[in-house]
């Protein structure tokens, strides 16, 4: 907490500001804006007109549907760590083309090709350009991408057998019921990898038909619809003068003092930190301002340093950035404390 104010972390409703090409994370772009996807083929025609059991085509169904990539030759994935939030997709080759759509962490593209330093990528509806820096390849997109899209099933066939290994001949681990749920991690040889109360198995990809959130790239205008934000499209640099310990630092701060809030109450939270360091009444770097004696709780209760030694969450990262990068819902406030009172109130907390 900033003195004079009390510890906040309890969250609300999550907000949003953008600072350059960099987008604040928002809850409907991630892991939580899911849609049904029924498996292609046989399955969809089962689900939307048939009652009885049916077989799919595990080829069609499976391996079709763009969250189980079976070649990763020509795919990339948006690169969350070297983001700190969402990126544009430009029209050409350079940071002053026009901006055509958002891409989201964890986001799988098409690449069309590469040349200085820019990717031609494709991804639902758009075609675009991102900086290659902040797409990963390979093994790495791989597993970005497994991290951050979660994908469900729903079991079509009563009594369906969860399997100890990729085999009928494998141990029965339990059978499920029509429509029972289940996550699924990944898909071979015509089985789904499931994690299912508590344990982990294979179910035949024939019985499950896949839910999943669609993470293609979005529109301009279909991400300030969704999110009533407006983007700043006139840069595509990020503020160098603050060291990756520095961006560590306030990130943990800001999960500590708010990590519950909305994504506005996160930046603001770094945005005093930053509105101090250009003070004459504080400490001119973010590490003395965090530290300075009698300031803020978690730096002197120890709740800062067991933050950065377990991780901070990603969206605190990328308010932490974008406080440095000029994001500021708070004007000239050097303090905050939780709860209503006399200032300007975000969320649980008040800034003054």
């Amino acid at each position: 907490m900033a003195k004079d104010e009390g510890d906040a972390s309890v969250g609300a409703g999550q907000a949003g500001i953008f600072s350059g090409d960099y987008l604040i994370p928002q809850e409907d772009f991630m892991k939580n804006k899911t849609k049904t996807i029924a498996v292609c083929g046989c399955i969809f025609a089962m689900t939307t007109a048939m009652t009885a059991p049916v077989y799919a085509d595990t080829n069609a169904s499976v391996y079709n549907n763009p969250y189980f990539v079976e070649n990763w030759a020509d795919k990339a994935v948006a690169d969350l760590t070297s983001s700190n939030g969402y990126t544009l997709i430009r029209s050409g080759e350079d940071s002053s083309s026009d901006c055509v759509g958002v891409l989201t962490p964890g986001a799988l593209v098409t690449v069309e090709g590469e040349e200085n330093g820019w990717t031609k990528i494709s991804s639902g509806n758009i075609e675009g350009y991102v900086s290659s820096d902040l797409l990963v390849t390979g093994a790495e997109a791989e597993a970005e991408y497994l991290e951050e899209n979660t994908v469900y099933g729903t079991v079509n066939i009563a009594g369906t057998p969860v399997y100890s290994g990729e085999s009928t001949g494998s141990p029965v681990l339990m059978t499920l019921e029509d429509k029972a749920g289940v996550t699924l991690i990944s898909a071979d040889n015509g089985w789904f990898k499931v994690k299912v109360n508590g344990q982990t198995g294979y179910i035949s990809t024939d019985a499950v038909a896949i839910n999943a959130d669609t993470h293609d790239a979005v529109t301009l205008a279909e991400f300030e619809a969704e999110t009533g934000i407006v983007p700043d499209t006139t840069t595509n640099t990020v503020d160098s003068s603050y060291s990756q310990d520095d961006i560590n630092l306030l990130a943990a701060l800001i999960h500590c003092e708010a990590g519950g809030e909305s994504y506005t109450g996160k930046v603001a939270v770094g945005a005093v930190v930053l509105n101090r360091v250009n003070s004459a009444s504080f400490p001119n770097t973010i590490s003395e301002v965090i530290y300075q004696s009698g300031q803020f709780t978690p730096a002197s209760s120890g709740a800062l340093a067991a933050t950065l030694a377990a991780g901070v969450d990603a969206d605190c990262y990328a308010a932490a950035q974008d406080a440095i990068n000029g994001a500021n819902p708070v004007g000239s406030c050097l303090y905050f404390h939780a709860g209503g009172g006399s200032g300007l109130t975000i969320g649980n907390q008040t800034f003054y």
